[in-house]
C-alpha cells in the first residue's frame, strides 16, 4: 500500500498541511516578536537621538540627485536631506524670477566654506548689476572631498535649473576622492538604502559608525601630536603609483572639460579658478614630508622665501598621494581655459599678491589647502570681477 501524503484523503492532507503552518508560525512568531519590539524600541529611541543622515553612494551614485522639490514649499526646490553631510542647506525656486542672475558655485570643501563669502559677493554684484538684475543668487555647491569626478554630476544636475553661471574652483581632492570611491561600495547602496527603512538597522549602524569616527579622531590627535608637518600617511587607503598620478590627472583634465562643454551646451557662462595651495604648512605623507621638513622649511626660516617655494612646488606636485593643489592641477585649469576660451578666475595669483613674500600659506590659510576669512574674501572678490566682465553690456 503507498503510504505519500498524495495517497492521503484531501481532508487528512489538509490537516496535515495546517498542522505544518501552525508549527511554523510558533516558531516564527517569538522571533517576529523580537524584532518587532527592537524595531519599537529603535524608533522610541530616535524621537530623543535623531539618526545619523548618510549619503549612501556617497554621490558616485548616477541617480542619486543634489537637489529635491522642497517639502516646505513645492514650488521650490532645496538640498536633498541625505546630502547635508557634505553640501550647505540651499533653496532657490524652481522657475527663475524674471531678472535674476542665477550663479552655481561648484567646489569641494573651500566653496563650501567660503558660502558667506559669496553671499557677501552676490549683495555687491546685486547693487552693481541693479541696472540689469533684480535679485543676484549665488547657490553653493560645495562638497566636502568632492573632486571633479562626483562635480561632472553636479554639473549636469544643475543645468536643468536655468542657471545663467557656473563657478568651478576645486583641485584639492582628486585623490581623496579616489579614496572616497573605495569607500562608497556602490554595489551595496540598494541593499543599504532599503535597510534604512528599519529604525534598529538605523540604530547599529549609527552605533558602528560613531565608533568608527571616534577611532579616526583619536588617531588623528595622535598624529597630529606627533608630527610639525602633518603627515596624511595612515589617513590614506592606496599609496599611487607614478602612472596612477598621471591618469588621475588625465582624467581632471577631462572632467573640467566636460564640465565646460555640458555648460555651453545649455547655454551657461563657465568660469574655471586657479587653486592656491599652503607651501609654508602643507599636508604631506611619508618620506615627501620629511623632506619638506629637512629641505624646505629651513629656507624659509632662514628667508629665502623665493628658493623655498620653488622646491615646495616641485616636491607637492611629485607627492603621493597628495590632499591639496599642486602646479600639476593648475596647470591644467590654465590649459583648459586657454584651449576652450573660458575666463579664468586667477584666485592662486591674487593670493600670492597678498602675501608679506608671496608664498601662499603665510597669512592667508586656516589649514594645508583651506583659506581663512581674508583670503577667502580674495576668491570672491577675483571670481566678482570675472562675473562682472561677462555680464557687461557688450557680452
Amino acid at each position: 500500500m503507498n503510504d505519500t501524503p498524495e495517497s492521503f484523503p484531501a481532508p487528512r492532507r489538509q490537516g496535515a498541511l495546517r498542522r505544518g503552518l501552525l508549527t511554523l508560525a510558533a516558531m516564527l512568531l517569538p522571533v517576529l516578536f523580537l524584532f518587532g519590539a527592537l524595531e519599537l524600541g529603535a524608533r522610541v529611541w530616535e524621537l530623543w537621538n535623531p539618526p545619523m543622515r548618510v549619503d549612501l553612494g556617497q554621490g558616485f551614485d548616477d541617480s542619486s540627485r543634489l537637489f529635491l522639490s522642497s517639502a516646505k514649499d513645492r514650488a521650490r526646490m532645496s538640498t536633498n536631506p541625505d546630502k547635508l553631510v557634505s553640501f550647505r542647506d540651499e533653496s532657490f525656486a524652481k522657475v527663475k524670477p524674471p531678472r535674476t542672475l542665477r550663479i552655481f558655485a561648484l567646489g569641494g570643501s573651500s566653496v563650501n566654506y567660503a558660502k558667506p563669502y559669496f553671499d557677501d559677493m552676490a549683495k555687491r554684484l546685486q547693487e552693481k548689476l541693479k541696472a540689469r538684475y533684480d535679485a543676484v543668487e549665488v547657490i553653493d555647491c560645495g562638497g566636502l572631498s568632492y573632486g571633479s569626478h562626483r562635480l561632472v554630476l553636479i554639473a549636469r544636475e544643475v543645468v536643468q535649473y536655468d542657471p545663467d553661471m557656473v563657478l568651478f574652483y576645486e583641485a584639492h581632492n582628486e585623490f581623496e576622492e579616489m579614496q572616497q570611491l573605495g569607500l562608497a561600495n556602490l554595489p551595496a547602496a540598494g541593499t543599504q538604502r532599503a535597510l534604512s527603512g528599519s529604525a534598529f538597522y538605523r540604530f547599529i549602524r549609527d552605533l558602528l559608525a560613531r565608533r568608527q569616527i571616534s577611532r579616526l579622531e583619536g588617531e588623528k590627535r595622535q598624529r597630529d601630536l606627533a608630527n610639525a608637518l602633518p603627515d596624511a600617511s595612515k589617513s590614506w587607503m592606496h599609496q599611487f603609483t607614478p602612472e596612477e598620478i598621471d591618469g588621475r590627472m588625465q582624467a581632471y583634465h577631462d572632467n573640467l572639460t566636460a564640465i565646460v562643454r555640458l555648460c555651453r551646451e545649455h547655454s551657461v557662462a563657465v568660469i574655471l579658478g586657479s587653486v592656491p595651495s599652503n607651501l609654508v604648512k602643507p599636508s604631506l605623507p611619508g618620506p615627501e614630508g620629511a623632506r619638506y621638513e629637512k629641505e624646505v622649511l629651513p629656507l624659509f626660516a632662514a628667508g629665502e622665501w623665493e628658493k623655498g617655494a620653488a622646491l615646495g612646488r616641485d616636491i607637492l606636485k611629485n607627492a603621493s598621494p597628495r590632499h591639496q593643489s599642486s602646479d600639476t592641477e593648475n596647470g591644467i585649469i590654465r590649459t583648459v581655459c586657454r584651449d576652450l576660451d573660458v575666463p579664468l578666475a586667477d584666485v592662486e595669483a591674487a593670493v600670492i599678491a597678498a602675501e608679506p613674500h608671496k608664498v601662499p600659506g603665510e597669512t592667508l590659510f586656516s589649514d594645508h589647502c583651506h583659506l581663512n576669512g581674508p583670503g577667502n574674501d580674495i576668491l570672491g572678490h577675483v571670481y566678482e570681477r570675472k562675473i562682472l566682465d561677462l555680464t557687461a553690456p557688450d557680452r
